[in-house]
């Protein structure tokens, strides 16, 4: 006798992760290890009431799957077909509500145990097996979210492992291929499960075959296999629930996952062991059934780094509709930032490069959703446009998956993607050093080079602590980048400013002779130094993420022409600069103080426009949307928050403008 399990989202990860301060984590570590250390110093009940409690929960699933699977073998149209079964039943669904007193307290438990005596009451009225079944189902999907309940391997099974075990345990009764015939199965009574029945393996989970070998079934040869580790559990439940499966077809469903050529959520580890082939059939379709029969006979291929995050922007969009549906609106909105900033935003590029308006379309629908979460629309509302969205990502997805980028094509992207991050650092650099050297203080470069250089080398410090040690969420990222830009602007406004007021109060040579060393000479040589670490640092990471993202799109003919692209943007990027700095020199103090004054006062606008976008992706300012043109390159976002701080950016540097020419005729 084997069981099954249906579920939906419940107890799912979470790709983005709210950051914890550096000084919370410090403060916490010493805590949590005393209070770890005193629970097994004194060896409290807790952690037997833990275990005790799970134990219970997991019991509990074990009998609604028993029920959900067997009882139809019990009861035909309201009589008794077999009375001992019906007995074995009955006395199971009695059992249910008492173990659910035993569970912790929890809001739903009154109506959890209400639905345990509805399904008692079935069984004793002899209702029809699908009324019985859809009780069970319904319960045991409540029992998973209400007591979280883990229905997930801890990390991808073995299936080879699996295998061996197979042979070594259950071959004996199930047979070597697993059609219930081993040499003991002519004297069991019930006989050993037959893997190969299509019509009751349909009927059952990866999650309720591993119940199964957990827990083993009472009065049956099948005994709980506690001699099994839990993971060599969890591959054994993998690769039974696969054997009615052939080579050919699990190849069928390895070309429909390489296609995303399926309906349905995407799939994920929780889908994988909870859903039934026949939920997946009834719901989405057979090339979807294909699809999970291939990932349970290679489950690796979900923890592998994905080629695409457009799948897993959209299972979060399904996650982020789900909460919202149980009026759960702050983890709605958290879990629909991760869809766009870890699922899309590090494909955009990618797709800028095959369908610009296709990638405009996905960016605006997945604003349009945040903003919905926000105005509380109604749960149809949203739910159609989460539909909407995620038939942009599946088109994205298909189209980037329809063939690598070609030689151009890769050459291109990283070409125009280097050059659109690097060029306001660049402009940034440039004005610094050309100022330092007008300046006649080469000596004071260092400031410069300390700036950039700092940034360059904990932007890849970050990168790799990112990559090898610790998760830093989209959120982060985008916080990260606002923050230092409008830091940034701040910067260039200041010194922007002071630029102007020395060419307007004094002339420039005589201010060089006289102030050399003095205190204001070194605040804006540490602005400088400011600036050079803002305008380079943001651009890092950023940059590292949408190169992983080209990586996966190139193969081995065509990787040279991403290098090629890279080296010729940092080519273009030096010369660009190298030519603006000997412009620079050669130009009259008067023109170059005016020239300079107006790039920074430029990049301060353009600085505080990205960052106040950046913040808005966050989702820590609020993004109310204007009819108006959009040029991210230039800071300009048709909002109405990022237009207000861009328009009164401009209104300071022209008060400031004024006041200067002001002092200048006093």
């Amino acid at each position: 006798m084997f069981i099954s399990i249906w579920s939906t989202s419940a107890n799912l990860p979470f790709a983005a992760q709210q950051s914890r301060s550096y000084t919370s984590r410090n403060l916490m570590y010493p805590v949590c290890t005393v209070i770890f250390m005193c629970i097994l110093l004194l060896n409290t009940p807790f952690a037997h009431a833990t275990d005790s409690s799970n134990k219970t929960a997991q019991t509990i699933l074990h009998i609604l799957d028993y029920l959900s699977v067997d009882y139809g073998g019990a009861v035909l149209l309201e009589k008794v077909v077999n009375e001992s079964e019906y007995q074995e039943q009955l006395e199971f669904s009695k059992q249910l509500a008492l173990l659910l007193t035993k569970l912790p307290d929890h809001p739903n438990s009154e109506n959890l145990i209400g639905q345990a005596y509805k399904i008692e009451q079935l069984v004793l009225a002899k209702a029809s097996a699908n009324q019985v079944s859809a009780s069970a189902q319904l319960l045991r999907k409540e029992i998973i979210a209400a007591h979280h309940v883990s229905v997930t391997p801890k990390k991808p099974p073995d299936l080879v492992r699996a295998a061996a075990l197979f042979q070594q345990i259950c071959v004996k009764c199930h047979g070597v291929q697993g059609f219930g015939d081993g040499p003991e199965s002519k004297k069991l009574d019930p006989k050993p499960a037959n893997f190969h029945d299509m019509a009751r393996m349909g009927q059952l989970s990866v999650y309720g075959l591993y119940n199964t070998i957990t827990l083993g079934v009472e009065g049956t040869a099948m005994k709980a296999m506690t001699q099994l580790a839990e993971d060599e559990r969890w591959s054994l439940a993998f690769y039974v629930s696969n054997l009615r499966n052939t080579p050919e077809y699990i190849e069928q469903g390895h070309k429909f996952w390489e296609k995303r050529a399926y309906r349905g959520p995407a799939p994920n580890l929780a889908a994988l062991t909870t859903l039934t082939s026949n939920d997946i059939v009834l719901q989405y379709g057979e090339q979807t059934r294909a699809v999970f029969a291939y990932l349970r006979a290679n489950p690796q291929a979900l923890s592998l780094k994905r080629q695409s995050t457009l799948l897993f922007a959209t299972e979060q969009l399904d996650q982020a509709s789900a909460f919202y549906h149980r009026g759960d609106l702050v983890q709605a909105q958290r879990i629909a930032i991760a869809a766009y900033l870890e699922g899309f935003e590090p494909m955009e590029i990618s797709i800028d490069n095959l369908d610009k308006q296709l990638r405009r379309d996905i960016e605006h629908e997945m604003m349009a959703i945040r903003q919905l979460i926000n105005n509380g629309s109604s749960t149809i509302e949203l739910a159609s446009k989460v539909a909407h969205t995620k038939n942009l990502l599946f088109k994205a997805d298909e189209l980037l998956r329809s063939g690598k980028l070609s030689i151009l094509g890769a050459f291109a992207s990283a070409l125009s993607m280097l050059l659109k991050e690097g060029i306001e650092g660049m402009l940034v650099l440039v004005a610094s050093i050309t100022f330092i050297v007008r300046s006649g203080h080469r000596d004071a470069l260092v400031y410069i080079h300390t700036g950039w250089g700092s940034a360059l080398f904990l932007g890849v410090l970050t990168w790799i602590a990112a990559t090898l040690l610790v998760d830093i969420s989209g959120v982060g990222r985008e916080i990260t980048e606002g923050v230092t830009a409008l830091l940034a602007s701040i910067m260039l406004i200041y010194v922007g400013y002071w630029l102007l007021d020395k060419e307007h109060t004094q002339p420039w040579q005589e201010y060089s002779r006289n102030q050399i060393g003095s205190a204001l000479e070194k605040k804006i040589l540490w602005a400088f130094a400011l600036i050079s670490f803002f305008a380079v640092y943001r651009e890092i990471f950023e940059t590292v993420l949408f190169y992983q993202a080209l990586w996966s799109q190139t193969s081995d003919v065509t990787r040279p022409a991403l290098w090629g692209g890279m080296m010729s943007a940092i080519f273009l990027l030096t010369s660009t600069g190298w030519v603006l700095f000997r412009f620079g020199i050669r130009m009259p103090p008067g023109p170059f103080f005016s020239g300079t004054s107006l790039l920074l006062a430029a990049l301060a606008v353009i600085f505080a426009g990205q960052g106040v976008a950046a913040l808005q992706e966050a989702s820590l300012i609020e993004s109310n949307r204007v009819n108006f043109i959009s040029l991210p390159m230039l800071g300009i976002h048709p909002t109405v928050q990022t237009l207000l701080v861009q328009i009164s950016v401009i209104g300071i540097l022209l008060l400031s403008y004024r006041a200067s020419l002001r002092r200048e005729t006093l």
